[in-house]
Formats: structure tokens, C-alpha cells, sequence
């Protein structure tokens, strides 16, 4: 597929694990990243299920390994949904705008650390923990 590190090792759809903490649902492909996760990547759009199937797409065949968005039946204060796909940099940058540019309603931006909200750090460290990290 492409020859940067981490991407291309394809996981069976049964490798993503979802789990509700009663605002957001958390998308957890199962193994290890092969590295520190230290921001994320943000996509917006009215749709969720397009948000759902972007980072499930990523999750099982992009090389990420750790992916949220609203819960089905939450409705964000924008009225627009997120996806937050986290990464260990700003590398898949431009392959990801390229990726999902002219997806109808779908926008793109990356975001690190010091604007991550106060829960984020925790539940990283709480996957990397899982994950022997």
C-alpha cells in the first residue's frame, strides 16, 4: 500500500472495538500502535454515519489505532459531529486531505496536544496502558 511506517497493516473488521462512555463512542483496533499517540486528526460533518465509516476505514485499513466520535442519539452543540482520529504526528497529513477531499459535507483538520480536550491525555494513556505502551 504505502510505504510509510504504520500504514497499510490491515486489520480484519473484527479488530475494531467500539465502547460508549455516555457522550462519545471510542473505536479501539486491537494490537499495538507501533507508537506514541500524541494528537489527532479532526473531521466534521453533519453525518455521522459518514464520520462512523471514515474512521472505521482508517482503523482497519489506514494504520490508525484509536478513533472517537458523538454517540448515535447525541447531538453536538454545533449541530455538526467529529471525528478525532489519533495519531502519533502530522505525517498523514496531506494523504488524508487528499483522501477525503470533495467528500460532500466532510472537513478535515489536525490538531496536537496543547488542544486536546482535559479527557483526551487520560484516555490515551489508559489505551496505551492496554496495549503495554
Amino acid at each position: 500500500m504505502s510505504g510509510k511506517k504504520g500504514v497499510g497493516n490491515h486489520a480484519p473488521a473484527w479488530a475494531v472495538k467500539s465502547r460508549c462512555d455516555g457522550y462519545w463512542e471510542w473505536f479501539e483496533r486491537v494490537g499495538p500502535p507501533a507508537y506514541e499517540i500524541t494528537g489527532k486528526y479532526l473531521f466534521f460533518c453533519r453525518d455521522r454515519e459518514l464520520l462512523v465509516r471514515v474512521g472505521l476505514e482508517e482503523l482497519r485499513n489506514g494504520g490508525f489505532h484509536l478513533a472517537r466520535t458523538h454517540m448515535a442519539g447525541v447531538q453536538p452543540p454545533s449541530a455538526e459531529y467529529v471525528l478525532c482520529l489519533y495519531y502519533r504526528d502530522d505525517s498523514r497529513k496531506k494523504e488524508l486531505e487528499a483522501k477525503y477531499r470533495g467528500r460532500p459535507g466532510l472537513k478535515h483538520r489536525k490538531e496536537f496536544p496543547d488542544r486536546l480536550s482535559p479527557e483526551e491525555p487520560e484516555e490515551r494513556r489508559r489505551f496505551q496502558e492496554k496495549r503495554g505502551g
